[in-house]
């Protein structure tokens, strides 16, 4: 998808819907599952987005107390920003001719905001392409930010752990309530990375793309419902930042294929769509919650979609475009989620064996 210029900037809050309600759990390293995002097994988190700002309007207007008051670059006033994938890009008159500046030629650019009446600067640090896939389509965006009368910059994005992180840039918003993608050709969103808008682009579900002659937006927006188990799709979390999924599709050609088949003690939790779950299986994370005695409302949607024998199989009738596998010894014994089932049944009553 590509922006034409004069679009607007969101960006969202660092506990978006609910994303801040349990304590992150970080994983066991003795459970191996993450030995690349090409094989599926991924880390998920309960954070839509990790930013700290709440949105402004690129073309003057104001949104949520935030206004773009000009671009500049090495005393070159910038304007007319677009977005082509994850690929910012805009123009300024050089010696009286008009340029355009395009990917990591923006590093150095400074935004200057108005948020509710006080001056703050957004600046482009770095911008590079994912280096896991150099030639993909992927960038990254290192940006900081200065506080009114602040010396000092201070790194836009964090990680769950607290550590500075890049931002990729997604056209359209996120609904701060229920999660739901909101298109509106007037605005950017700056997705941190370790939290799921970014995680889904980084698994290959990048919005803008298409895997054959299918479009990846809905994709994209399903990984979202998964990555965070919003089993009804009204924006509320049923997981912990760093709990292992298995993630997988039936695109053509397939972004994810599933890598806990021959693992004990793992099952389908889920097909996802758009709007949430299609259908739910016997393992899910909800179980979570009961191991750490974290209280939640049960999700209303489930009794409605728990009672497919299939679930897990993607058929195009169900509507999922995504599903996962889930272990739900995870909570309380997650040493039990690295074992083999040698019989190959998928089951959990073979003997339990530690990975080399």
């Amino acid at each position: 998808m590509r922006l034409t210029r004069g679009f607007s900037m969101w960006v969202v809050g660092l506990c978006a819907v609910g994303g801040c309600d349990g304590v992150a759990q970080e994983a066991d390293p003795a459970v191996a599952l993450r030995e690349k995002v090409d094989n599926a097994a991924a880390l998920n988190t309960a954070v839509l987005n990790g930013m700290r700002m709440n949105g402004m309007r690129m073309n003057g207007t104001t949104l949520n107390g935030m206004r773009m008051n000009g671009m500049r670059m090495n005393g070159i006033n910038l304007n007319g920003l677009d977005l082509d994938g994850s690929v910012l890009s805009a123009t300024g008159v050089v010696d009286g001719t008009s340029q355009t500046f395009t990917g990591a030629q923006l590093v150095g650019a400074v935004i200057d905001l108005d948020i509710d009446g006080a001056a703050w600067q957004m600046r482009f640090d770095d911008i590079f392409k994912n280096p896991a896939a150099p030639t993909g389509d992927v960038w990254f965006y290192e940006i900081s930010i200065q506080a009114p009368g602040d010396p000092n910059w201070e790194s836009l994005c964090f990680d769950h752990l607290g550590q500075p992180t890049q931002a990729i840039p997604l056209a359209n918003y996120w609904d701060l309530a229920t999660g739901a993608r909101v298109a509106d050709a007037t605005v950017v969103t700056f997705a941190c990375r370790d939290a799921v808008l970014a995680k889904c682009v980084e698994w290959g579900y990048r919005p803008w793309a298409k895997a054959g002659t299918t479009s990846l937006a809905n994709h994209h927006q399903a990984c979202t419902r998964m990555a965070r188990a919003d089993y009804c799709g009204d924006g509320t979390p049923h997981t912990f930042t760093g709990t292992p999924i298995d993630i997988f599709d039936k695109l053509a050609p397939r972004l994810q294929a599933p890598a806990t088949l021959s693992r004990s003690n793992w099952g389908p939790e889920a097909e996802w769509g758009p709007n949430g779950a299609v259908c739910v299986g016997d393992m899910m994370r909800l179980k979570l919650y009961d191991d750490a005695g974290v209280p939640y409302d049960y999700p209303t949607c489930l009794d409605a979609i728990d009672d497919f024998s299939s679930c897990g199989t993607l058929p195009i009738s169900r509507g999922g475009l995504v599903a996962n596998r889930f272990c739900d010894k995870w909570g309380d014994q997650p040493q039990q989620c690295n074992s083999h089932d040698y019989d190959g049944d998928d089951d959990e009553d073979d003997e339990d064996d530690e990975d080399d």
